[in-house]
């Protein structure tokens, strides 16, 4: 039995939003899941990888990157085209838009009458392209020698022409892939917002940053984890995924010192006397010592 070696259970890391932050309400896992093998409680997320199909949707759709344990599945290209054997299963749109992307795949040699699954995966697929301003992927019938689909010849193609490859996954290979789109609507109540600095903080993207005395937002960049609105005790802010162009939004902030504590903080507005502990503390008793 000696040198043998057991690949990793499925986990997913502290990485997760779940795990990271107490009132965030991610669960983009357990909704792309066929088999349901992720359940939510109290220490934040936990998979039954007895559960698990090895089907890899999870790993395209998990904003922070958390899921280990399982690879994206192999497929098979021959140049710029998808070729078979095919998958009962067909993959979802996040992971096309990476074979679009990484490997400039812009055709796929199936026959779609007898794979329903793929041929409205590649509808999607094209929907999604034509957001993005891409190119969409065309049917190309590829000529092959009878191909045995028995499962161990599934491990390789007999051609010389054909790879067998898969894409690196994830929400932000996407993002990268395609920056000049967004996947999130990120909106900010500068009526609300004290500038505490727990999104920016808390934001591994740096969607949200604060630099130069401005406060920026810039869509292309978030990941749509919703870390920032779990951590906003001011509800000041909200992340809605939706598809659109990437936009940044640059917010001036201005310096002062506080009139009752003297400290310095940051607003939104240039004539703000007090800050904001200050100026939400009842009968102005902030005691200043402990400031």
């Amino acid at each position: 039995m000696g040198g043998l070696t057991f690949a990793p259970a499925m986990d997913v890391t502290h990485a997760c939003v779940r795990r990271r932050f107490r009132h965030s309400s991610c669960c983009a896992c357990a909704d792309v899941c066929p088999v349901q093998a992720f359940s939510f409680n109290d220490t934040g997320v936990s998979v039954d990888d007895s559960r698990c199909i090895e089907c890899g949707d999870c790993l395209f759709v998990c904003p922070a990157e958390a899921i280990t344990g399982i690879t994206p599945r192999k497929r098979f290209l021959c140049g710029d085209t998808l070729v078979g054997p095919f998958t009962d299963r067909a993959p979802g749109v996040n992971e096309l838009l990476l074979w679009h992307a990484q490997h400039h795949v812009r055709f796929i040699s199936i026959d779609a009458e007898q794979n329903p699954d793929w041929l409205l995966a590649i509808a999607r697929l094209n929907l999604a392209l034509r957001r993005r301003g891409e190119a969409a992927w065309a049917f190309k019938h590829i000529p092959v020698n009878e191909v045995n689909t028995a499962r161990r010849a599934l491990m390789h193609v007999p051609r010389e022409d054909v790879r067998v490859c898969c894409v690196v996954p994830g929400q932000r290979e996407r993002r990268r892939a395609f920056s000049a789109f967004s996947e999130a609507e990120i909106t900010l109540d500068t009526e609300s917002c004290v500038l505490c600095g727990a999104c920016w903080r808390s934001c591994t993207e740096n969607a949200i940053r604060f630099e130069n005395a401005e406060l920026v937002v810039e869509t292309g960049r978030c990941t749509g984890c919703g870390g920032c609105e779990a951590v906003c005790q001011h509800a000041a802010i909200n992340v809605t995924q939706t598809d659109g162009t990437a936009k940044s939004v640059t917010i001036p902030a201005y310096e002062a010192v506080c009139l009752t504590c003297h400290r310095h903080f940051w607003s939104f507005s240039s004539d703000e006397k007090q800050c904001p502990l200050c100026f939400h503390h009842q009968y102005g008793m902030r005691n200043t010592s402990c400031c």
